[in-house]
């Protein structure tokens, strides 16, 4: 049971520790149409959609400066 614990600990934390990647938020300037690189993210497959939540939220706070955020 002891070694059935184990090798399920080490599985979840092989899970969420594996395949994270490194993603930049990237914006459109609007009046010059040049990319604003942003925040950059070390997410895996689950925290990825917050973080790009997160990324897509600059367009309604920068309302007259940056369009089209998302992750890269």
């Amino acid at each position: 049971m002891k070694k059935l614990a184990i090798a399920l600990s080490i599985f979840i934390v092989l899970l969420f520790s594996s395949c994270k990647k490194d993603y930049v938020c990237v914006c459109t300037e609007r009046a010059t149409g040049e990319k604003n690189y942003g925040d950059h993210f070390k997410a895996g497959p689950y925290s990825k959609k917050v973080y790009e939540k997160s990324c897509e939220a600059n367009d309604d706070v920068f309302e007259d400066g940056l369009e089209n955020c998302h992750l890269e």
